[in-house]
């Protein structure tokens, strides 16, 4: 019985800790969600890649080609198109690419004469230019072994938009930056807060005669330069070590200092409304991952559909990711240019500071 009565006791104890805890557990829901979140995000981005199909030729042949480029696994969105629709839109960056099936393409592949179909790809990163160039052979040889033809009448001619590729890997460890300063940048900005709760010093800054602001901007000022420390680490493990040099360095510290203005006083409000570094850290690990996925930050977001690519434009990361992906590998990743990628960092850092050092800091004051 004794056994029992400890069980019942410290399952007791441990209720009453969860109840007095409640916003905690609440949190750690919400992380889990996040992550389900996140892993959601993974099968929709990298799929169905958004295609211009400009058909020329209109014949059965041709019918049973888009029908075997339709059947390629998780490859094609296709799009029917004119020439003029299709090469607006690839260049302004709503297009993986562009087939073209050409005028005759029935009547060729009836005599057996090879027909060259014509591929412009969007090769901002090799992981998509892989993704077409795995896919289209694939539709070419079901589409010929449909027919029963004894060889490949169908082969493709590559034209990229770019002058180069950019290896996956480079392009990712770059837009990781954007993660690495809204986590670090978000957690040391939550900490300064949520520490004055903690330690209950938060009393003595609301009787202290100094200006609440000024008590804030300096609490947040060393955050964000220990923030930008890291960054400055990370930064110079991509140069070192991954050998991926930016050919904008000022974009890129802009960039990244922005970022941190922006986290930094993103970590202070939840430190301040959560009041616990226990809770805050967790919340802002959640929200990291799903907004880093949804960024661009493994491809662009402008490949993954309408309903996607606006939800982007809610988060800093989206303009971050963008601004980096040029400044260091000269790519477009967002159908803004990349001014306005910058511009709208400025603005998002600006209100942030203003609101942290006005609006928080008063609210700490009473």
């Amino acid at each position: 019985m004794s056994v029992v009565r400890v069980f019942r006791a410290s399952a007791a104890l441990e209720l009453a800790q969860v109840n007095g805890n409640r916003a905690f557990v609440a949190l750690t829901a919400l992380a889990a969600v996040s992550f389900l979140v996140m892993v959601s995000l993974f099968g929709l981005t990298g799929a169905y890649a958004p295609v211009a199909l400009i058909n020329l030729d209109g014949g059965p042949y041709a019918q049973r080609f888009v029908e075997a480029l339709l059947g390629a696994h998780h490859s094609f969105a296709l799009r029917y198109m004119t020439a003029e629709q299709a090469e607006a839109a690839l260049l302004s960056g709503r297009l993986v690419g562009i087939i073209t099936i050409p005028a005759g393409f029935s009547t060729d592949v009836e005599r057996g004469i090879t027909v060259p179909i014509d591929v412009r790809i969007d090769n901002v990163n090799v992981d998509l230019t892989h993704d077409v160039q795995r896919a289209l052979p694939a539709a070419i040889v079901a589409f010929g072994r449909a027919h029963e033809f004894p060889g490949i009448r169908v082969q493709m001619v590559e034209h990229d938009v770019m002058p180069q590729d950019t290896g996956y890997i480079p392009y990712l460890v770059v837009s990781a930056l954007a993660l690495d300063a809204m986590v670090i940048a978000g957690i040391l900005g939550a900490m300064a807060t949520a520490c004055e709760w903690e330690r209950g010093t938060v009393k003595l800054l609301r009787l202290a005669p100094a200006s609440a602001g000024v008590v804030l901007a300096g609490k947040l000022t060393v955050a964000g330069a220990v923030a930008a420390a890291a960054l400055a680490v990370t930064l110079a493990a991509i140069v070192l070590v991954y050998g991926v040099v930016p050919i904008a360095p000022w974009t890129t510290v802009f960039t990244l200092a922005a970022c941190v203005a922006i986290f930094t006083c993103l970590g202070a409000w939840v430190g301040a409304v959560l009041k616990r570094t226990l809770a805050a850290v967790p919340l802002l690990f959640g929200l990291a991952m799903p907004l880093y996925v949804d960024s661009g930050a493994l491809e662009p977001t402008r490949f993954d559909g309408e309903a996607i690519w606006m939800i982007a434009h809610l988060s800093p990361v989206y303009y971050a990711v963008g601004a980096l992906e040029w400044a260091f590998h000269g790519l477009r990743v967002t159908p803004e240019p990349v001014y306005v990628d910058l511009l709208v960092l400025l603005a998002l850092a600006l209100v942030a500071v203003t609101l942290t050092l006005g609006r928080l800091a008063k609210g700490g004051s009473r």
